[in-house]
This record gives C-alpha cells, sequence and structure tokens, in this order.
C-alpha cells in the first residue's frame, strides 16, 4: 500500500498499512520527533479478528476516579495521576500487564506486537519499557473506554512531562525534546469520538503553578485561558478505524477526543513514546 497523506492544510499524519512501514519509514520516531511528519495512522497493526476477541472481555463499566479526563474508564494504572505513591503504581502496572496478557491470549500479544511496530521505525534503536526509581518497569499501555455521552477533554502530552510529580523519575530518562502519543483503536464510536487535533502548540501557551492536585492546569494564551480561546483555532479531526494505530506529536500538539454517541463504546489502548536522553533508546510507557 502506497502512503497516503490524511492532511496537508494542518498536520500531516501519514496513513500507511503496517507491512509497508519498515520500508517507507525506517527512523519514523524519528521523524516525528524532528517534525518532518506529524505522525502516522498504521492500518492493520492488529487484524479484526484479533480485535473483535479483546472487545468482547471489556465488560466493566464505571468511572476511574482522579482521571483529569474526567469520569471515563481507564484499566491500569497512570502515571500522571500516580503523584508520589510510585509503589502502588508499580504494582498495579504488574497487575495490568498479566489483565492485558489474558484478554489478548489467543490472539496476537499487545506488547509483542507494539514492540515490533515501534522497532520498523526505530532506526535500529531498542525499543523497551522504562523502569522506575525502584527498578520495576513502568506500565506499557492504558485501554481507555467512552460511554455513549463520555469524551476527554483538551490537553498536551508535555503536560504530564513537565507538570505532574508522578514524571520526575521518568523525566530524568527521557529526552524531552519530543514526547509521542500512540493509541490503538479496539471499538470506534458510531458517531463522534473523534481525536481533534487544534492548531495551537505548546511553545505558543504559558503555565504557572496552581494548587489544583500538584498540577499546572491553568496553562493560557496571550493572557487568556486555553479553554476560553481554543475553539478559536483551526481544527482537524481524526478517526482512525479498529485495529489501526496512530502515533502523533501528543507533547507539542493540543487535542482533545470528542463526546462518544450511539451504542458502539470508543476503546482504545495506548500511551506514550519517547527517545531516551541519550537518544540511543526508544521507551514506551503509560
Amino acid at each position: 500500500m502506497m502512503t497516503i497523506a490524511a492532511s496537508k492544510t494542518l498536520y500531516n499524519l501519514v496513513e500507511i498499512d503496517a507491512q509497508d512501514l519498515a520500508r517507507h519509514y525506517p527512523d519514523g520516531i524519528k521523524d516525528i520527533c524532528e517534525r518532518k511528519i506529524d505522525g502516522l495512522i498504521i492500518e492493520n497493526f492488529l487484524s479484526q479478528e484479533d480485535v473483535d476477541q479483546v472487545v468482547s472481555q471489556l465488560n466493566q463499566k464505571g468511572p476511574f476516579e482522579g482521571s483529569p479526563f474526567g469520569e471515563i474508564l481507564i484499566y491500569g494504572p497512570a502515571l500522571y495521576v500516580s503523584e508520589t505513591n510510585i509503589e502502588k503504581y508499580c504494582q498495579e502496572a504488574i497487575e495490568y500487564r498479566e489483565y492485558c496478557r489474558h484478554i489478548f491470549q489467543g490472539g496476537t500479544d499487545f506488547e509483542t506486537r507494539l514492540e515490533e511496530v515501534l522497532g520498523m521505525m526505530s532506526g535500529g534503536r531498542e525499543v523497551t519499557i522504562p523502569k522506575a526509581a525502584n527498578g520495576s518497569d513502568y506500565t506499557p499501555s492504558t485501554i481507555r473506554v467512552l460511554e455513549e455521552g463520555q469524551f476527554m477533554g483538551w490537553h498536551f502530552g508535555n503536560q504530564f512531562v513537565y507538570c505532574t510529580p508522578g514524571y520526575k523519575h521518568l523525566g530524568n530518562q527521557i529526552n524531552k525534546e519530543a514526547h509521542l502519543g500512540y493509541n490503538l483503536t479496539l471499538s470506534e464510536a458510531e458517531i463522534g469520538g473523534e481525536l481533534i487535533l487544534y492548531d495551537l502548540e505548546w511553545d505558543e501557551t504559558e503555565w504557572t503553578d496552581t494548587e489544583n492536585g500538584g498540577r499546572k492546569r491553568n496553562g493560557t494564551v496571550n493572557g487568556k485561558l486555553i479553554a476560553d480561546v481554543m475553539e478559536d483555532y483551526a481544527q482537524m479531526r481524526v478517526k482512525p478505524k479498529a485495529g489501526s494505530l496512530i502515533i502523533f506529536d501528543d507533547g507539542r500538539i493540543l487535542h482533545r477526543v470528542s463526546t462518544v454517541k450511539g451504542s458502539r463504546r470508543r476503546i482504545t489502548i495506548g500511551g506514550f513514546v519517547a527517545f531516551s536522553q541519550n537518544r540511543e533508546q526508544v521507551y514506551y510507557w503509560s
């Protein structure tokens, strides 16, 4: 399959079949970090059969307390809300990875496939999960489920790196120049549930300290709150189909997920990607 640019007017997200990735984008992670492209939509990351098997097992419903995105369900620990309780996070990471292996059992293992695909575009670098201060692995991903009427609020990935206590140790391991996000779509919403990218980037915003749970949440643009002006900026809506993985410049591009409508839930599994400080390894985590 030939590569096709999904957009040339706002952000250049390139659609490509997984089997063609190594040939066309052997250093794709570096390409995104250096803004040669803004991201990749990798089709056929998983087969429809594999996707259906996983989705059929995700029947739990309910909110995840403390999520900055609102009352949505998240499977697995999230580093940006771990605060200083890294021991609890690491234990939950072990349990989550066992759970993930279970729900993907019988099909393609997610971690194995992710490392394979990231390796295709790593420029030959090792792809690995970074380790916390206690020597345990960070979690490789989290699963997010949006029911009808739910959405994910606006954010930059850089907010997590620079503004949350849970990232203090990891921030000393990764190259902060570019912080990418990756998400595999397991179930598309019938209507809505699009990833919306705004023509507003991190270096155009300002941030000040607040007492909001130890996080910096009151970003501004020219003295105005981001939430009050973001809809004045141009938008690009992206809706990868089930089985497709998107990896994009999550750290620097303002984005959110629109409200899900209809009976089908929006389910994704994903996390973040960055080079190590010496750029000799590719790290992924959530």
